[in-house]
């Protein structure tokens, strides 16, 4: 599933691709889950424009000129595909498509079908995004779940936006915290590093997909994760690299960590 940073150069790349274009027809291909009827979902897109694109928490936003919003969580599978409107009858698996008016067109598609689509999704209040966070705010959220593995509370959306599972690992490793620890078991210092490792993990992530695949709109890639990967065997400090399941997600992480019980 994409994750931060994945999505945030999806944004980047859409926003490049597609603001400031005029919406000439929207087609919902039956699949997927989608919050309103497709004509209800045309009829609030068609002859408006493109004006933002931007990754809220582990979704995407597309926001038009006339202040509708297409929110889109692409789940485990699904991903964007930027084509031309003559070759949209060609796509896998289509879940929306959007043409242009400049003959342009972009695409969800999800083999799997699971792509969550929303639109004007209700007000609500949004968890605080990862690269936002104090060690002050997680010390709150450890507080109230005391008894939460610490790897649970990263992924849970609903506090840290953001954060999926291969990054938690990460994060937990540079910040040397075992993902078994109990949240409210971290002391002062431990809660800094948490703090400190979170978006410096992120944005070194941002910046290598930058370097290493500038255009992507799907997929995401892994190589340079240093504990994170099926196929590791040492961190790179060269601690083994234990793989287990922990509450039902794989986990990568090494004895170099501290387990706080």
């Amino acid at each position: 599933m994409p994750e931060l940073p994945d999505l945030t150069i999806y944004a980047e790349n859409l926003r490049k691709a597609v603001v400031g274009k005029r919406i000439d027809s929207v087609v919902h291909h039956g699949s997927g889950r989608l919050n309103v009827t497709a004509e209800e979902l045309s009829e609030s897109l068609v002859a408006t424009e493109m004006d933002d694109v931007e990754r809220t928490g582990k979704q995407i936003s597309f926001r038009t000129s006339s202040g509708s919003v297409l929110r889109v969580h692409l789940m485990l599978t699904g991903g964007f595909v930027l084509t031309s409107s003559r070759e949209l009858d060609r796509l896998d698996a289509p879940i929306v498509t959007i043409s242009f008016s400049d003959g342009s067109a972009l695409a969800v598609t999800d083999p799997k079908g699971w792509a969550v689509l929303a639109l004007n999704p209700t007000a609500e209040t949004e968890a605080p995004d990862a690269l936002e966070l104090s060690a002050e705010y997680l010390q709150r959220i450890f507080d109230k779940k005391p008894r939460a593995l610490i790897k649970s509370l990263l992924l849970d959306q609903s506090l840290i936006g953001g954060i999926g599972n291969a990054y938690a690992d990460e994060i937990l490793w540079k910040a040397r915290i075992s993902p078994k620890s109990a949240a409210g078991k971290l002391p002062p210092e431990a809660v800094a590093s948490l703090a400190e490792a979170i978006p410096a993990v992120l944005k070194d992530a941002i910046e290598q997909l930058r370097k290493r695949h500038p255009d992507m709109v799907a997929g995401e890639y892994r190589e340079f994760l240093k504990v994170h990967g099926p196929t590791l065997k040492t961190s790179p400090t060269g601690a083994p690299i234990i793989k287990e399941n922990v509450q039902s997600k794989r986990t990568y992480y090494t004895e170099e960590q501290t387990l706080y019980k």
